[in-house]
């Protein structure tokens, strides 16, 4: 068995936000910013260290965090994709433990589907585990790093992990997950699909 303790969590938050125009990580969903929303799911773990990379608005985004206990991780390269963001955190992780690797947007994803993850991990039959829901691949990935450290130091533009989890299809074990390892906030169309849903979201 491996020991789950020894899981800890990159949460990347250095994108630009492009397509809407302004900061997701900064849009209040039921009066929360998305960002911190994100990390208060892992933080309730209470498992290893949680790493934020940033990169557009770092001080915005650095003032936000001030009191929670994550270690701020920047990647200056930020504009080049996610695969920058990923490299960027590489030399402060301990590849020997596992990682889970989220994405700062996806604040829904529900306590009960990483602790299925992590159980699922913990059967040590599997070195990465990615949540399904209604037959999608969503986020966050929980994943062994040592044995795929190479291949993510020579990671490129915006896909993050997605050429390992294609060339190491036979080391992934698909658990089932909830609706939120889907839903994020890239587009208006996100948004409006969220307030549909009953979440009260504003500009923050």
């Amino acid at each position: 068995m491996r020991d789950t303790d020894k899981i800890d969590t990159v949460i990347l938050a250095a994108g630009s936000s492009s397509r809407l125009g302004f900061n997701k990580l900064f849009l209040s969903v039921d009066g929360e910013p998305v960002l911190t929303r994100t990390l208060r799911t892992f933080l309730e773990l209470r498992m290893g260290t949680i790493f934020v990379v940033t990169g557009f608005e770092r001080e915005r985004v650095e003032q936000l965090l001030q009191d929670i206990p994550v270690v701020l991780v920047h990647n200056s390269l930020y504009p080049a994709g996610m695969a920058t963001s990923v490299r960027a955190v590489l030399p402060f992780l301990d590849a020997g433990h596992g990682l889970f690797l989220h994405l700062g947007d996806k604040p829904f994803v529900k306590r009960e589907t990483l602790g299925q993850m992590i159980k699922s991990f913990a059967g040590k039959t599997h070195p990465i585990i990615i949540p399904v829901y209604q037959g999608q691949k969503g986020h966050p990935v929980l994943m062994d790093v040592m044995p795929y450290l190479d291949e993510m130091r020579t990671l490129e533009g915006d896909i993050a992990l997605r050429p390992i989890i294609e060339r190491h299809s036979q080391d992934i074990l698909y658990v089932e997950g909830d609706e939120g390892i889907l839903l994020d906030l890239d587009t208006d169309g996100d948004i409006d699909l969220l307030r549909r849903r009953g979440y009260r979201i504003e500009k923050g």
